[in-house]
């Protein structure tokens, strides 16, 4: 029990009993000479949390001493069944002054590349434990940067003070006294602090690929731009890092590496890449604060997987029909969800008309198809591929079939 750590001339009594608790009182004693120099009576004191068997007790109203400093405080306690109890030092009372500011001012709430600047001003309070507050003259305020401070200034006459502080990157700022002397003597204070931002260049990407379309195990050539924007438009970047992957938008990623802008923003970076995605690039702004840490997505790169025919034929069942079939093999270890293989029939092996789609399913030695197909006449047959965005398109020698 006693002082109100944010209110110091407010006593405190923490208590318990068996039964309703009824009277709270409290003698302050000096400890310098022993004597009382107040005492609390029980209608000083009001229930502030918890109940009258287990409850904290605190006066309405801050103490009015003649000194300040530290008190023992002797505490007696009366319960609803009659029992008395009288604890000498039972606490502590802390009656002090206490440092206060008013909400800091700043002339910009975020800096830039080239005002980075802030100047900082308040006013410095004395708060008294009976709660007066009075501006604290001739004192000295350490204005902190993150923590750290940069700046000490001194209060006028009204208390006000004002400094100036430099940043080079967003941090909280804050005014805090340190109690360095002086009559009365006043206990640490601090402001709230105000949290500085920056305001970042935009920058971009730009960048264009090789090709966009590429067969397995063939490398791919990205070319890009980093720019600023600056007052006369988007202009390069120089002499800035980053770092590149290659994939999906979302899925796995490979690392492709880094990279340092030349003197006119570009820089490119050859890569073979397993499978289709983007180059996905990340300006590294960690070394200058002012720059925003954009990314970019280069035009998606299409992976084509191999895909072949192994066999194909095509035989004449009866004079109106003609049996195909044949086997596919996907050598790079990339297999489509559906293969789709479509019959084709030209009279003289320029006129190509489809005959039929049909569903290649793994028969243990490949993707093996078939199709019965309405014919008459002599004519040449194949089968045909188209692997899309992800696979090699793929077609038959032609089987001549007589009619």
């Amino acid at each position: 029990m006693g002082s109100v750590n944010d209110d110091l001339g407010t006593l405190q009594v923490v208590a318990e009993s068996g039964s309703d608790i009824t009277a709270v009182s409290a003698h302050i004693v000096s400890y310098g000479t022993g004597k009382e120099v107040a005492r609390v009576k029980p209608k000083d004191f009001a229930l502030s949390s918890g109940d009258r068997k287990s409850g904290v007790w605190r006066t309405k109203e801050p103490l009015h001493l003649d000194q300040l400093g530290d008190y023992r405080v002797d505490v007696e306690l009366t319960d609803a069944d009659g029992d008395h109890i009288a604890q000498t030092s039972a606490g502590q009372l802390s009656y002090y002054v206490v440092a206060k500011f008013s909400a800091l001012t700043v002339d910009r709430r975020a800096i830039d590349r080239d005002h980075r600047d802030i100047e900082v001003s308040g006013t410095l309070y004395e708060r008294w434990p009976t709660r007066e507050l009075r501006p604290l003259a001739g004192r000295q305020v350490d204005i902190d940067v993150d923590y750290w401070t940069q700046n000490t200034v001194s209060t006028d006459d009204a208390g006000r003070f004002t400094g100036s502080v430099h940043l080079d990157n967003g941090a909280p700022v804050q005014a805090v006294f340190r109690a360095t002397g002086g009559e009365p003597f006043v206990l640490y204070g601090e402001s709230e602090l105000v949290q500085i931002g920056v305001d970042q260049i935009p920058t971009r990407f730009i960048s264009q690929v090789s090709s966009t379309d590429i067969d397995d195990g063939e490398a791919v050539t990205l070319t890009a731009k980093v720019e600023q924007q600056t007052a006369q438009g988007w202009v390069p970047l120089a002499g800035e890092a980053g770092g590149i992957l290659f994939g999906p938008k979302e899925g796995r990623t490979e690392t492709v590496g880094g990279f340092t802008t030349a003197d006119d923003g570009t820089f490119s970076v050859t890569f073979t890449p397993w499978d289709g995605g983007y180059f996905q690039l990340a300006l590294d702004t960690t070394e200058d604060p002012f720059l925003q840490p954009s990314t970019g997505l280069s035009d998606l790169v299409h992976v084509h997987h191999g895909a072949v025919f192994t066999d194909f034929s095509a035989l004449r069942t009866d004079e109106r029909t003609v049996h195909a079939e044949g086997h596919m093999d996907f050598p790079d270890g990339f297999t489509p969800g559906t293969v789709l293989v479509t019959v084709q029939r030209s009279p003289d092996g320029q006129d190509w008309s489809e005959l039929s789609t049909v569903e290649a399913r793994w028969d243990g030695t490949g993707y093996y198809f078939f199709a019965d197909l309405e014919g008459s006449g002599e004519a040449q047959y194949r089968a045909v591929y188209e692997g899309g965005d992800g696979f090699q398109d793929a077609v038959t020698d032609s089987a001549l079939v007589a009619g």
